[in-house]
């Protein structure tokens, strides 16, 4: 092998032997950037502008050069990697080279003319749909014969292929294409791998013959690596040192990715694969790809593509993009029913999933049910392509164990595959929770001798999946807490949708509403009430929010503190309700508040439209939605007065505390 300096390293050694260290470094880095922008200044127009500015703009400076796309091996691996092969040329095609080069192995060869002709007639097939020209370079799979037959596949090559070595200029730059396996065979690289003298003369001769200021080589075998030890390679790299323009060397073979660096100003890189086989490494250096090189008269820049990494400006049109997002918001996936759930025994039930397929397009659906431990559930196979307006609807038999004191899960969790015409795939998710209904849970109503509050640590949150309310509503509560520094949710369901009271320095509500138009779309956002101010945060202080579909209110201790008109509909999605936060586009508790919470209602009904004295408790009528009291508690749950069974689960750990609230509540805003 020869012992290759690094020529930048050697300009270093020079510097350092007349300057210390670091004055070195810094003139040579001087010396660099001076020259650059000396090269970028030079030959620029200045921009034509339209405004003043204190920037001085110009025009990218005039450089000629050219680009080519370059195949690692296809051969060794299964006639699917033909399909590889095929996105190169994809590829190729849209990063436009102005022509392609190979580093052999184009075959999987090794056999009998028939077979090797139907091989090539597969791989030309495939490379015919480049728009630019392509050029092969010989590889062991291309020409060695079934058992080593004697002149192998030469001819065949020759005759379908081209020569085994030759060159061509374009524009400015040399190229020249070599024969690493002029004997057949490889296994001994001092012997077999050795570049002939004929083909060294011609080497010579033509490198004498082209007045090109560039040249890159390419060859099969890497002959400068470790594996070919031995053979005559230093003796061929002299003869391109010593031209003094060759820039470059591109081989194969291997089947994993390789720069060698630069050796006497010669880089040498050898490419994996385009479709051929590869093994370990795939994370790092065995894998498909492609290389683009930008050529110009003094250097070339090299990227390396993994295979399918090259998409075209329309890999994702506007209508599919649209469609995407609003297969997103899940709006496809209905649930009907819900479960049930008994506190002692057994208990079953029905609910139907039903899929509808919203897209202009067909779409494949996989989907599957969720449960807790010790659930079962029953249903036909959730799979298959669905057409543009196909329903699927699913009967999912449920059984459910005996409550166990904490929350359980049923959901459904649903996959749409959406494929774009330009050959990508996006999956679209939707879960979706079903509600469980706690069967033989005796409401536990206000307890004037004894009252008990939430008591809420700042982490910690009550959740209870609410019914759609898409009419007029008030949420109301009785609060203390710290001073707020910032927003928190007090009693929200709010990730663009729903409504809620939010615990700031200017506490309020706010609900999202839509307005429909002919067609029920329309418009969609918040809009709010707030408080004029603050108050004494620690003192117990009633707060209300109402919607009565025309207006929102926001009340403190009785009083109107604020109001917005906003004539539309409620938009109310699935997200759950939370006490002491607010929820984000996955139903989980964020924004927490800290401090206690009592007597939490939520009714179908704006019952305040003007000031009003707050009741220290509540108790349902046939408007109440929710009514949690806080007194009395069973293991696992706050129980709901309402007698809709929305319970209270916990999130963390929210407690109780005995707390006189009726004689402390302050009620000033």
């Amino acid at each position: 092998m020869i012992l290759f300096i690094n020529e930048l390293e050697r300009t270093t050694i020079m510097i350092g032997l007349r300057f210390p260290g670091w004055i070195a470094l810094a003139a040579s880095v001087f010396l660099l950037l001076s020259a650059e922008n000396g090269v970028a200044q030079e030959g620029r127009r200045p921009v034509n502008a339209g405004t003043g500015s204190g920037q001085h703009l110009h025009a990218p400076r005039v450089q000629e050069n050219f680009s080519m796309a370059i195949f690692g091996d296809r051969t060794g691996g299964p006639e699917s990697g033909l399909k590889i092969l095929e996105e190169g040329v994809i590829m190729a095609n849209r990063l436009a080279p102005d022509f392609v080069m190979t580093v052999g192995d184009l075959i999987n060869g090794y056999n009998r003319t028939p077979e090797w002709l139907a091989q090539m007639k597969r791989f030309k097939s495939v490379m015919s749909h480049l728009r630019m020209p392509w050029y092969p370079v010989v590889g062991n799979h291309d020409v060695y014969g079934y058992k080593s037959a004697r002149g192998g596949n030469l001819e065949n090559y020759k005759k379908h292929f081209g020569p085994l070595y030759y060159s061509f200029d374009y524009r400015f730059a040399h190229i020249i294409c070599l024969f690493s396996d002029e004997k057949l065979s490889f296994s001994n690289a001092a012997v077999n791998q050795n570049m002939s003298k004929a083909q060294m003369a011609w080497l010579r001769k033509d490198l004498a013959s082209t007045r090109a200021g560039i040249v890159m080589a390419f060859l099969h075998h890497p002959r400068w690596t470790s594996g070919y030890a031995g053979c005559n390679w230093p003796r061929v790299h002299e003869i391109l040192k010593k031209d003094g323009r060759v820039k470059a060397v591109f081989a194969g073979h291997l089947h994993k990715y390789r720069d060698d660096g630069v050796h006497d100003g010669i880089h040498y890189y050898t490419l994996a694969t385009t479709g051929g086989s590869i093994g370990s490494y795939q994370e790092s250096f065995a894998f498909h790809h492609i290389n683009h090189v930008r050529v110009w008269k003094d250097r070339i820049s090299v990227a390396v593509l993994p295979v399918g990494s090259v998409r075209g400006g329309d890999l994702a049109l506007g209508k599919e993009v649209d469609e995407i997002l609003e297969l997103a918001r899940g709006g496809w996936l209905e649930v009907k029913g819900g479960a049930t759930m008994a506190m002692q025994g057994q208990a079953g039930s029905t609910v139907k999933v039903i899929i509808t397929n919203t897209a202009k397009r067909p779409v494949t659906l996989t989907g599957r049910m969720r449960t807790s431990k010790g659930w079962k559930v029953q249903h036909k196979k959730m799979e298959g392509t669905m057409k543009p307006g196909e329903m699927a609807v699913f009967p999912v038999s449920i059984r459910a164990p005996g409550y166990g004191g904490k929350r359980p899960y049923v959901g459904i969790e649903a996959t749409l595959n959406y494929a774009l015409q330009s050959g990508l795939n996006q999956p679209i998710q939707v879960r979706r929770r079903i509600p469980v209904t706690l069967r033989g849970v005796k409401a536990v109503a206000a307890a004037p001798g004894k009252n008990r509050v939430l008591e809420l640590d700042g982490k910690s949150a009550v959740r209870v999946n609410l019914p759609v309310l898409e009419g007029p509503f008030t949420v109301e509560c009785w609060v203390r807490g710290i001073k707020p520094a910032g927003r928190v949710g007090l009693v929200t369901a709010t990730e663009t949708s729903n409504f809620g009271i939010f615990w700031t320095p200017v506490p309020g509500g706010s609900v999202y509403v839509r307005n429909r138009g002919e067609n029920g779309k329309g418009n969609r956002g918040y809009i709010g009430a707030r408080a004029g101010e603050g108050w004494d945060w620690g003192c117990w202080t009633h707060l209300a929010f109402t919607y009565d579909g025309r207006t929102c209110r926001f009340f403190a201790g009785g009083k109107l503190q604020g109001s917005e008109a906003g004539r539309a509909p409620v938009f109310n999605s699935r997200y759950p309700l939370y006490i002491g936060a607010d929820t984000d586009s996955r139903s989980r508790a964020t924004s927490f508040f800290k401090g206690a919470v009592d007597e939490v209602r939520i009714s179908t009904v704006a019952r305040y439209v003007k000031n009003f004295r707050p009741a220290q408790q509540f108790r349902r009528d046939g408007d109440t939605a929710l009514l949690l009291h806080f007194d009395g508690a069973l293991k696992g749950i706050f129980p709901d007065d309402s007698g809709r069974g929305n319970h209270g689960w916990p999130v963390g750990r929210p407690g109780r505390k005995t707390e006189n609230r009726l004689a402390i509540s302050a009620g000033k805003p």
